[in-house]
């Protein structure tokens, strides 16, 4: 009786051992790169940007906050259901802020943010492998390589973190929803993973997730499966209805942000498109193709390598299992059209930018087919002829991509030469011993060409970020007492050669959303969307930065208010870098504590009114109380004379607020200076209260519409459900799925 348990576990083992062989190699290679450069991982958008928008976002949900929609001390970063990238409707990600605000070093946050991203987008992809049919251990082997593809390790999973996340979930909506068509998983996976992929907030893995469910309407319908394409058109739907809940206060918001004037454009300015004749080099670990970056620079990584083992394998490959199964993967054919479609096309689409994004999801559409490819096995008939042709398409694609010119020829040649020996150990392995063989020696090229890339592409921090100082104790024994109260910086902060760490530019100033982090209540932040009349007032540009102007801009008093704009924004500290304003004018009520070679603080002599709200200037009425709880606050006040009588808060006017009486009579709302939130109190009424509150515009639709769809999705589930116990036939599944 016992002996059963114990010949069934080493066939359980063998199919748990690939993936998690696969996985323990990607998290190993994921720290390969900080033995080249500690800061890999905390530097440009991640560091000023991301990480501490994430530790912020920790620290509200471990106050009782969540969802964390709207931080009205972020001021223009603070909005989080408008910018949507930090996927505030996503309740996974949580444990992500949670463990970034707990974590003492943003920099160790971030590796191992990276770490597990990466891991669990290769368990995504050896699963999509096994259930389109790759042997186990060559979906090991592939699940190995696509998270280490150019576009997506040395941009998504470097630079934007959040993208990585985003795309982690594609694979596995993909996988839920084709074993939910094949009748082997309730349509309730594939819609919870799906909404959870839509809500993670990136537009990118938004669209790959539709595509996705696109080319699986298209493999069912080639395949005459109807029910399937029934099935998987209400699952889309389905999906579709969580889309308003997490876009629709973009859209609704975009009239005050910057992304009303381009946000319907269609350009093509070349910024991170690759042209078809990049897309050649795609299997050279060493090509750097020549494409525009942001800034204007070129960029100086292999953005459009895939994996080194795809080109010279070809010749080896049994093309036959394309002609039997190409019906099985004309939904893998059709993502990949339709994203290498995307990243040859415009450069601007919509709120699609930089083309070169959505390249990795194309690749993993090909990876799937690859792996199938694969999983047949090697023709090592007339090698002598397959070796040459492997061998003339290196040269081939080196040649087409500039690769052979004088000054890339040293690096073209280890390049080729590595990835003709590691070729030659995988035919060989494969000779010896099989497919699992050959599995292990892609795998172990993977390690090398990924290390030959680190080497080559990964060097010392060069960025305006480097150095900056990513432990939280450091950060916050350095700007917590210094920069009290509310505070404005007006400073372009860059790091500058020769600084070291700990020393320079960042003794004394901070970038994007980091001042938080510090303990610093700053009205600076990192945003993508920002308030058009906020940032022209003060001319702050998208990473926080304010240009010299912004200091005299402070000091105006606004029509009707008599208040200088320092005051109606309750300023506390004012940080002017010298760089910029050299000697600026201290004015009445404020004292400059500090002056240094880097910055001038200024602090305010008096406190400001009201300090347990935002309230900040009234006309033709006495405060008795002004309370501020989250994104609400209460008011009472008592009018003076009969004139009209309005109230000015120091938060911005997102649409989405709303302003009552006690009683529940609405009042007007509108935006004030600098687009600041203003409240215009009821005529006639002497004395009452103001409840002002914000929600996301079109939470209300958006709510309904989700909810909307996860009734669909459980209409279908019991739909499946009841199929599967009627005795009438039922379509199977006979795509092989080979299990070694």
């Amino acid at each position: 009786m016992l002996s059963t348990p114990a010949r069934a576990r080493p066939g359980r083992l063998r199919g748990v051992l690939p993936p998690l062989i696969a996985c323990a190699l990607v998290a190993a290679l994921a720290q390969l790169p900080l033995l080249r450069n500690p800061w890999i991982y905390f530097y440009d958008d991640a560091a000023i940007q991301i990480l501490p928008v994430w530790h912020r976002l920790g620290e509200l949900v471990l106050a009782g906050r969540w969802p964390p929609l709207l931080d009205v001390d972020g001021w223009m970063g603070g909005n989080f259901a408008v910018e949507s990238l930090h996927g505030v409707w996503n309740p996974v990600y949580p444990l992500v802020w949670i463990g970034t605000a707990l974590a003492p070093d943003l920099a160790v946050a971030g590796a191992l943010v990276r770490t597990l991203g990466m891991v669990a987008f290769a368990l995504g992809v050896h699963l999509l492998c096994a259930e389109y049919g790759a042997r186990r251990s060559v979906a090991a082997a592939t699940a190995v390589a696509v998270p280490l593809a150019g576009s997506l390790y040395f941009l998504d999973t470097v630079l934007w973190p959040a993208a990585l996340l985003a795309c982690a979930w594609v694979p596995y909506v993909w996988w839920a929803a084709r074993r939910m068509a094949h009748g082997r998983s309730s349509a309730l996976w594939a819609f919870l993973l799906g909404g959870l992929g839509v809500a993670a907030g990136n537009p990118y893995g938004m669209l790959a997730i539709s595509l996705v469910l696109v080319a699986l309407v298209v493999e069912s319908a080639v395949r005459a499966r109807w029910r399937a394409v029934r099935d998987l058109v209400l699952l889309g739907a389905a999906v579709a209805a969580v889309v308003p809940l997490v876009y629709l206060p973009l859209l609704l918001s975009s009239s005050v942000t910057w992304r009303a004037a381009d946000g319907s454009a269609i350009g093509d300015s070349g910024v991170m498109a690759p042209a078809p004749l990049d897309l050649l080099g795609s299997g050279l670990p060493h090509h750097v193709p020549d494409i525009t970056g942001l800034g204007g620079a070129a960029l100086a990584v292999p953005a459009v390598y895939t994996c080194w083992f795809a080109v010279p394998l070809l010749p080896w490959l049994d093309w036959g299992v394309l002609r039997r199964r190409w019906r099985e993967l004309s939904g893998c054919a059709v993502v990949a059209a339709g994203f290498l479609a995307l990243a040859i096309g415009p450069s601007e689409l919509w709120m699609f930018r930089w083309p070169l994004r959505v390249l990795h999801y194309g690749f993993l559409a090909l990876a799937v087919v690859l792996a199938v490819l694969l999983s047949g096995g090697l023709r090592t008939g007339r090698a002598p002829v397959r070796a040459v042709a492997s061998v003339v398409l290196l040269l081939a694609a080196c040649g087409a991509t500039g690769a052979l010119e004088p000054a890339r020829l040293p690096r073209g040649a280890i390049a080729v030469l590595l990835v003709a020996g590691l070729t030659a150990l995988a035919l060989l392995a494969f000779r010896l011993r099989g497919t699992r063989w050959l599995a292990a020696a892609l795998q172990l090229g993977t390690a090398v060409v990924f290390a030959a890339q680190v080497t080559w592409f990964v060097g010392p921090p060069g960025t305006t970020t480097a150095h900056l100082p990513s432990s939280v104790a450091e950060l916050r024994e350095r700007f917590e007492d210094r920069y009290r109260g509310t505070t404005f910086q007006i400073a372009v902060p860059h790091w500058r050669p020769g600084d070291e760490p700990g020393a320079g530019v960042w003794r004394d100033l901070l970038p994007g959303s980091m001042y938080p982090v510090a303990g610093v209540r700053s009205i600076n932040s990192y945003t993508g969307i920002g308030f058009q009349r906020f940032s022209d007032t003060f001319c702050f540009s998208y990473d926080g930065g304010a240009c010299p102007d912004a200091y005299a801009a402070l000091w105006r008093e606004p029509a009707g208010t008599g208040t200088p704009l320092a005051d109606l924004l309750r300023l506390d500290t004012v940080v002017v870098q010298r760089e910029l304003v050299p000697e600026p004018d201290v004015p009445a009520g404020w004292s400059a504590s500090e002056r240094s070679d880097e910055v001038t603080v200024l602090h305010r002599d008096f406190r400001t009114r009201w300090p347990r709200g935002t309230l900040t200037h009234v006309d033709g009425a006495r405060i008795r109380s002004a309370v501020a709880e989250g994104t609400s606050e209460v008011v009472e006040f008592a009018r003076e004379g009969r004139g009209p009588a309005r109230l000015l808060f120091a938060r911005l006017a997102w649409p989405g607020y709303r302003a009552t009486t006690a009683d529940g009579v609405e009042l007007p709302v509108s935006a004030g200076p600098a687009g600041l939130l203003r409240v215009d109190l009821p005529p006639g009424q002497a004395a009452g209260e103001v409840r002002l509150t914000w929600a996301p515009p079109g939470s209300a639709f958006g709510a309904a519409s989700a909810a909307l769809g996860c009734a669909l999705a459980l209409g279908l589930a019991w739909a499946q459900r009841r199929r599967r116990r009627s005795p009438r036939p039922r379509e199977h599944d006979a795509t092989p799925v080979p299990v070694s």
